[in-house]
């Protein structure tokens, strides 16, 4: 999965392209083509936030967009920055950064995915903007997202499973027929989108003199959860902490379920439960006066329970406005 390579730049800063298999490997990280004989350097992955705020189309609002906020809430023992990546444009949500990185690893203007929220708005938006027709099979839990898809025009499906992994077999027919399925949980550019998240957030915290010693994040794909565990594990001997379920959590999932990329880390794995989750929507809410989503909730919540030292960076997926028609039902 060429960690090799994404190790060393990591850890040395720069690296001197070899040859082509190393080529192969950064072009995806760099979104250019990459020669073999270059060096690349970890710099080129920074932001160049626009002063101005101004943009030309909706894809430059997304990439000049960057960096997403990092708010300062130390509560505890130690000090805390949240990520609000509720600021991407798409679905509001970090999903927005994944799926550019997946549609532009594909060929084909069919699409085919499954999800059970932030993918499925994210995919149906980007899809309008890159020319691409669009079909979602949701899990029953995800049935929220339904009006926000017919808005944006994608075709939708919703199945009796409940869990979004339960739902890939019903691609089969998609794919015979010409669709492409840009696979958000075996697409490898899931983990490669968030090692440049990881690096944002590197050149956010570099700002203060700072580096994490934890990183606290919600798993579902494991694709950003892994890749900053990775990228500041590697840099900075940071360590991970993801957050699952311990009953059902919308966004998130538990590792026995079955997700690629934790693996390739070591992380303290710590269970929220839904009311845990939803306590710290309510208890960041009353302290910051921001709606945060379920999943970020339950990565605050563990933030809370722990007495983690030093400086934690937390992942705050989403807001919870898009899970309104949910809150009567999860309300515990």
């Amino acid at each position: 999965m060429c960690l090799e390579y994404y190790r060393e730049l990591i850890r040395e800063g720069r690296l001197r392209v070899v040859d082509g298999e190393a080529a192969r490997c950064l072009s995806p990280l760099f979104e250019r083509s990459v020669a073999v004989g270059e060096e690349v350097s970890l710099a080129e992955l920074y932001p160049r936030p626009s002063p101005h705020r101004v943009f030309n189309n909706s894809l430059e609002l997304l990439r000049g967009g960057w960096p997403t906020p990092l708010l300062k809430i130390s509560e505890g023992p130690g000090e805390a920055y949240a990520k609000l990546e509720w600021f991407n444009p798409f679905s509001a949500s970090v999903k927005d950064r994944t799926v550019y990185y997946l549609l532009k690893s594909v060929e084909g203007d069919r699409v085919v995915e499954v999800s059970s929220g932030n993918v499925a708005v994210a995919l149906a938006a980007l899809g309008n903007v890159l020319g691409k027709r669009v079909k979602i099979y949701i899990p029953t839990a995800g049935r929220y997202v339904v009006p926000l898809l017919n808005y944006l025009g994608a075709e939708w499906q919703i199945l009796d499973v409940s869990m979004t992994v339960e739902a890939l077999e019903h691609l089969e027919k998609d794919i015979r027929e010409g669709a492409v399925h840009p696979n958000q949980f075996g697409n490898d550019l899931n983990f490669v989108a968030h090692l440049r998240t990881a690096a944002e957030i590197d050149w956010q915290l570099a700002a203060l003199g700072k580096k994490p010693d934890y990183i606290i994040a919600g798993i579902g794909t494991s694709g950003h959860a892994s890749a900053l565990g990775f990228y500041f594990g590697v840099r900075y001997g940071t360590k991970l902490v993801a957050v699952q379920p311990r009953d059902w959590i919308p966004g998130i999932r538990r590792v026995e379920t079955g997700m690629k990329w934790i693996k390739l880390v070591e992380a303290e794995i710590v269970d929220i439960s839904l009311e845990e989750a939803l306590r710290g929507v309510r208890d960041f809410a009353k302290r910051h006066g921001l709606l945060i989503g379920p999943s970020a909730g339950a990565v605050y919540s563990a933030y809370l329970k722990n007495p983690y030292r030093g400086i934690s960076v937390l992942v705050f997926p989403d807001s919870l406005f898009k899970y309104t028609p949910l809150l009567e039902q999860l309300s515990v």
